[in-house]
């Protein structure tokens, strides 16, 4: 958190658009996959942004846990996708950070 800190104060509002638009696109990203019904919470396992744990359905279906809920609900895509791009914010920041220098050439 304190490179994109360092960052907003070296580069200013191209960092923080650049933030945004990562943001942006991640957030459409992942609402385009929830809408394919495509398996998210199967890559976040995998690649160790959630646990297993966090989906795991122990007993009755009210039993499981809110996050298995969103991402397994037939619901609001718009509310999975917010939630993947929560839980993408490990790769969402660094990606600001090394694009940034780059953009604000």
């Amino acid at each position: 958190m304190s490179k994109l800190q360092e960052l907003v104060k070296k580069y200013g509002k191209v960092a923080i658009a650049v933030h945004l638009g990562v943001y942006a696109a991640t957030l459409a990203g992942c609402y385009v996959a929830a809408e394919r019904k495509f398996k998210i919470e199967h890559y976040l396992v995998k690649y160790g942004l959630l646990k297993e744990e966090d989906l795991r359905a122990d007993g009755s279906p009210e039993d499981r846990p809110w996050l298995a809920k969103v991402l397994t609900s037939s619901g609001s895509s718009f509310a999975i996708a917010f939630v993947c791009t929560k839980a993408l914010l490990p790769v969402r920041l660094p990606l600001t950070v090394a694009v940034t220098p780059a953009v604000a050439r």
